[in-house]
């Protein structure tokens, strides 16, 4: 059977064993087929927001706003309908020099000048001011308490300072908080670092949940720690949230009161991108598609589709990381991966946090957690993968995978692995769509 996996401007083409039984789903679309009218869109939505006014009705005359945008590892096209809420924004009376666009990094790099224009539009961005946020700069946060579970909500102090709130993002599978988008931008968009470390450990306690794509909020503590947070901040909050179809055109819309309207485009996510199966697989074969930035926005393919597969599965990835490794830094070179897997088989997951803290001091929040992702990776399931952007020296030093020279190389280690029949699910957009079992 030969499959083709939407690869740059063209295509992967691959040849799998004719004895396998392929589910293949079609290609995501979420525009019905045409080309969807963008501006409407989001036009749309914030004429008519989820559980909040209008902010073209409200008076924010003498108002600090404050316009908290994911940075450029993700995709979100906000140059495209940035100057409809500057619209609305100038309609409710507020004055552009109050309005701060802030970058919601978490620990990721800053952003350029050139490249917060690309994101928002250069145009828009003559218009207002803006900044990076520093998850390091103990000085530049402001602490407004903890939430029920402990976690310190220390976030930029510009939040402290504003009337309105604004956090424009994309709403799509993520491996910890379910879905994308909501007060994901403020938290851990705008957060201290120590408060990000405080939160994403409860990805490796009990019940050592490590990957929860499509997770139920009500039932995901990491989304539900982050939307606490929404009672201890002084100023009004709302979302501009969209949704892209495999065209990284935007199909959906939602604005509004963050949990309400985000509950919504979850809802809607979940439909459209969501791929029903009726039991997991044996093997998976997935493509970053659109997440293809770097490794890590790549990695998310894999995160996506687990859910596909059972205990001890094959994953076979293709990964475009246009970036390579970006701002991952090259740890030091582990033990070969049998020995690794053994050990992490013979302590258990539970002792998994612990071993990284002894084995590798020093590293920063989101290496530790990468880290423990890469291993219970390591010790659940085999792993082959394809990146072109990466050297194979990058990929031992990495070594929770085994590295292909080539798109053939990968099916046929994964071949080598499953039985003659086995059934394995093809994920042709992975960075975008999720198995929902």
């Amino acid at each position: 059977m030969n499959i083709d996996l939407p690869w740059k401007e063209e295509s992967l083409s691959l040849s799998l064993p004719e004895a396998w039984h392929v589910r293949l789903p079609g290609r995501l679309d979420l525009s019905g087929g045409s080309a969807p009218d963008e501006r409407a869109i989001v036009r749309a939505a914030l004429d008519n927001p989820v559980g909040e006014q209008k902010i073209a009705d409200k008076n924010l005359s003498g108002k600090k706003i404050l316009v908290i945008v994911d940075d450029n590892t993700r995709p979100t096209p906000a140059h495209r309908f940035f100057d409809l809420l500057l619209e609305d924004l100038e309609a409710a009376s507020a004055a552009m020099e109050n309005v701060t666009a802030l970058t919601a990094l978490g620990i990721h790099t800053p952003m350029t000048e050139s490249e917060m224009a690309e994101k928002i539009g250069p145009a828009n961005l003559a218009r207002i001011s803006w900044r990076n946020h520093h998850a390091y700069d103990s000085k530049s946060i402001h602490d407004f308490g903890k939430t029920g579970r402990g976690t310190p909500i220390a976030l930029n102090q510009a939040v402290a300072e504003s009337d309105l709130i604004i956090l424009v993002g994309m709403i799509e599978p993520h491996l910890w908080a379910g879905f994308g988008g909501g007060l994901k931008n403020l938290f851990p968009g705008v957060a201290s670092a120590a408060a990000i470390g405080h939160h994403h450990s409860m990805i490796s306690e009990p019940p050592y949940w490590f990957n929860r794509v499509g997770a139920d909020p009500e039932d995901n503590l990491f989304r539900k720690d982050i939307e606490e947070m929404q009672e201890k901040i002084g100023a009004r909050m709302m979302i501009v949230n969209v949704l892209l179809d495999e065209k990284q055109r935007i199909t959906a819309a939602f604005a509004g009161d963050p949990v309400k309207a985000h509950r919504e485009g979850m809802a809607y996510n979940r439909k459209k991108a969501g791929i029903p199966m009726e039991e997991p697989v044996d093997g998976i074969i997935v493509n970053s598609q659109p997440m293809n930035i770097n490794f890590k926005q790549s990695m998310k393919c894999i995160a996506n589709a687990l859910p596909a597969l059972k205990p001890g599965g094959v994953i076979m990835a293709f990964l475009q990381a246009e970036r390579g490794l970006d701002d991952i830094p090259l740890p030091d070179k582990p033990p070969p991966l049998f020995i690794l897997r053994a050990i992490l088989k013979a302590i258990g997951n539970a002792r998994i946090p612990r071993f990284i803290d002894i084995v590798k001091k020093g590293l920063d929040v989101e290496q530790k957690f990468l880290t423990y992702y890469s291993m219970r990776l390591i010790s659940d399931y085999r792993i082959f993968m394809y990146v072109p952007t990466l050297t194979a020296k990058e990929a031992r030093h990495l070594g929770f995978f085994h590295y292909c020279e080539s798109p053939e190389e990968v099916i046929r280690m994964g071949e080598k692995r499953l039985d003659s029949s086995a059934r394995v699910a093809v994920f042709p957009d992975g960075g975008a769509t999720f198995p929902v079992i």
